[in-house]
């Protein structure tokens, strides 16, 4: 082989690695954004709600029991939108404090998806 031939044949396997490096670069920041997202989602809902709610949403703690907490389980939950949960997250609702002077928009989006995923 010449160099001729040589450097065609260099340059497209430079080529392919480049293209393989990025798009397995980019399917592991997908799939790490995807759970890590879930796991924030998840922290953020346990350090926040679970007291009341319950780490399965169903409202079974001391706490949840005594201020009639709704199970976020329940199709009312089920059926309503991720905005107005996140509305509620954000304002309030009866006995349950609102959350927009602790968490950011994007936090309180985050649980609202969560809950729905509950």
């Amino acid at each position: 082989m010449t160099k001729k031939t040589l450097k065609p044949i260099a340059v497209a396997a430079f080529l392919m690695a480049g293209i393989f490096i990025f798009t397995s670069g980019e399917a592991q920041i997908a799939a790490a954004s995807g759970s890590s997202s879930t796991f924030s989602s998840r922290k953020l809902y346990v350090q926040h709600c679970a007291s009341c709610h319950g780490s399965n949403g169903k409202s079974q703690t001391p706490e949840g029991r005594e201020l009639m907490a709704d199970d976020l389980t329940s199709d009312d939950v089920k059926n309503s939108s991720e905005s107005k949960i996140a509305r509620i997250i954000t304002n309030g609702k009866a006995d349950m404090p609102g959350f927009k002077k602790k968490l950011s928009v994007a936090q309180i989006t985050s649980i609202a998806k969560y809950i729905k995923s509950l």
